[in-house]
């Protein structure tokens, strides 16, 4: 990347999200509810908002804050917008309100018939939320789900869906083959602990990144379908001194940084190059349909232009082979094959661990003094 192709001035952003198809993208303000709308072809312009009339957080604590969740239809130029009760429909020709109350989470199915909404109603013991709601839209119909969090991330050669469950001990990483509704797969990876973001997917799909997480700024990346953990490496600094949603993923690992540069990750060679393109910390970063790179920074949002390269659907077939269904009426850990990059764990394997050293995984640390102790 030499160069930048498009830049405007836009309200402070820390979170952008981009349509899956279509050269469009949204950006969350980082101190009210407040989305903007843009056209990120290669002039960028912004061509619609919601919640411009929003008062800011002010005093709230971050996790009490009712920050906007966003969906993108998979086809069509249209974006959910979900902020406490209530759901907002945007697309070119104005926005409506969306009869389904407010979700914590919120995404399309892949086939656009329905809504994934996250978490469904209180059922679990201590009232705790166990199932999502899976909404069909034609009907508005609601069916119980699969209980996921943080959003959905979609392999690009299509086929296949991720998405967290997220514990503050663990956080496991789910997937399904693409449908109206999301179905387990028994292959899955386990992250230490939680505050994870949203996966992404290298534009040719053989390289998933992973941004976390609550205690310390880092990213793991694992080649796919193997799961194998490539990289693995730390961003220093305090949790709150860098960027959230600083990941994007084309053909290279893009890094964004709090001193404004850009980071080039070539995975397969662990080579990184740096780019010094902007004065101020960059906030947001994304890939939009087309493989550029959307970058929000100091009052600008800006598009640069950067390698990609073709999705292989047969990544995507090689996976599928290797890991079945679980049966909707099955305890998922009775099935799951777990992996964190390095070892596997096959249905029963955890039960039986009794020792862990201080180098591992915090939650593995805690499952080996709960097995010990009922022995």
């Amino acid at each position: 990347m030499t160069r930048i192709q498009s830049r405007i001035p836009t309200a402070p952003i820390e979170q952008l999200v981009c349509h899956p198809n279509l050269p469009l993208a949204a950006g969350i303000e980082p101190d009210r509810p407040a989305v903007h709308i843009y056209d990120a072809s290669r002039n960028l312009r912004e061509i619609g908002a919601v919640g411009t009339n929003s008062e800011e957080y002010g005093e709230e604590y971050p996790w009490s804050r009712k920050v906007p969740v966003l969906a993108w239809h998979p086809e069509q130029p249209e974006l959910l917008v979900s902020v406490g009760n209530e759901t907002v429909r945007w697309s070119p020709d104005g926005t409506s309100e969306l009869s389904i109350g407010g979700y914590r989470y919120l995404a399309f199915s892949p086939d656009g018939q329905s809504l994934w909404a996250s978490p469904g109603e209180p059922e679990g013991p201590f009232g705790m939320c166990v199932n999502s709601d899976v909404i069909d839209l034609g009907t508005g119909a609601k069916t119980s789900g699969w209980l996921w969090d943080t959003g959905v991330a979609r392999h690009p050669a299509g086929g296949l869906v991720a998405t967290l469950q997220s514990d503050q001990g663990a956080t496991t990483v789910y997937f399904s083959r693409e449908g109206t509704r999301f179905r387990v797969l028994d292959r899955a990876l386990i992250l230490d602990v939680d505050g994870y973001r949203l996966p992404v997917f290298s534009s040719a799909g053989r390289y998933l990144a992973v941004r976390g997480n609550s205690y310390e700024n880092m990213v793991a990346v694992f080649e796919f379908p193997s799961l194998c953990r490539v990289l693995t490496t730390s961003l220093g600094g305090s949790v709150q001194g860098w960027p959230q949603h600083n990941l994007a993923f084309g053909a290279q690992l893009w890094i964004g940084t709090p001193s404004g540069s850009l980071i080039e990750l070539d995975v397969e060679r662990g080579q990184a190059v740096e780019h010094e393109l902007f004065g101020s910390a960059i906030s947001a970063l994304a890939t939009t349909s087309t493989g550029d790179l959307l970058v929000a920074t100091g009052g600008e949002l800006a598009l640069a232009p950067v390698p990609t390269a073709a999705a292989d659907p047969a990544i995507v077939a090689d996976f599928l082979a290797s890991t079945t269904e679980i049966p909707d009426d099955a305890e998922p850990r009775d099935h799951l094959v777990q992996t964190d990059g390095v070892r596997t764990w096959r249905s029963g394997d955890l039960d039986e661990v009794t020792e862990a050293t201080p180098s591992d995984p915090t939650w593995l640390q805690l499952q080996a003094v709960l097995n010990a102790r009922r022995r």
